[in-house]
């Protein structure tokens, strides 16, 4: 049996259409069962969503967006929401809804900075006023970034050390506490050791503020200071 040419077309794009799966139709229009979307552009009452494939960085935060096509006389109002959305990453809608004489919405892409590495399959999804939902996958690409990373190893350290300078400042409250206590020959040499204290603890506070400040790609030469203040300051109450 003969086929056409416009016969052998139509077979060739059923084909290319029914290998991805992953984008659907919506509306009222959208009949089928499966929720596929249409063979060619925007059926009759139906809608697409639309987004382009964006990286960014851990720690970083950008602005991208999602659109929407809309058949002829589709004119619903749109929910959107996203399936699938890795570890340490959100999206923040400006407006969680396109109005029907819209035709996108901002989205705030946030990344932590422990955000999963690797590139991700989020789904948008489109709920419309009515019919069915639409939905279309896009690629989120995370990747590292070394000064988001150094940051995070620096502060982390710092609230460790800050852990421990809050226990030495209650050692030295104590010790003050007994040297006003003390009498005679005792109390002139807690006196001394209260004095030095109050001297290495300063030198500690000081070289930890130092770190808080220090650029992500040199604290760990501002932490070596940080690590030896905190020594002496430690011996004082062994």
């Amino acid at each position: 049996m003969k086929r056409t040419f416009a016969g052998l077309l139509v077979v060739a794009v059923v084909a290319l259409v029914g290998c991805d799966s992953k984008d659907h139709a919506g509306g009222p229009g959208a009949t089928n069962p499966t929720g596929k979307q249409p063979l060619y552009g925007e059926a009759d009452n139906t809608f697409d969503l639309t987004a382009t494939s964006t990286d960014v960085k851990q720690g970083e935060t950008k602005d991208v967006s999602i659109g929407i096509k809309r058949g002829t006389n589709f004119q619903e109002d749109v929910t959107l929401k996203f399936a699938d959305v890795p570890q340490g990453l959100t999206l923040d809608l400006a407006s969680p809804v396109i109005k029907h004489g819209e035709t996108e919405t901002k989205v705030t892409l946030k990344a932590a900075a422990d955000a999963s590495l690797g590139d991700f399959a989020v789904k948008a999804i489109g709920h419309p006023t009515k019919g069915g939902d639409a939905s279309h996958e896009f690629k989120i690409t995370v990747t590292k970034d070394p000064e988001v990373a150094a940051k995070a190893k620096r502060d982390e350290y710092v609230r460790l050390m800050q852990k421990q300078l809050n226990e030495l400042d209650a050692k030295y409250a104590e010790l003050k506490a007994s040297a006003a206590k003390a009498e005679g020959q005792a109390k002139i040499g807690m006196d001394k050791k209260v004095e030095l204290a109050n001297v290495k603890r300063d030198a500690a506070a000081k070289k930890l503020d130092d770190l808080k400040e220090a650029a992500p790609d040199r604290w760990e030469k501002v932490k070596e200071g940080v690590g030896s203040a905190f020594s002496d300051l430690k011996k004082i109450f062994e």
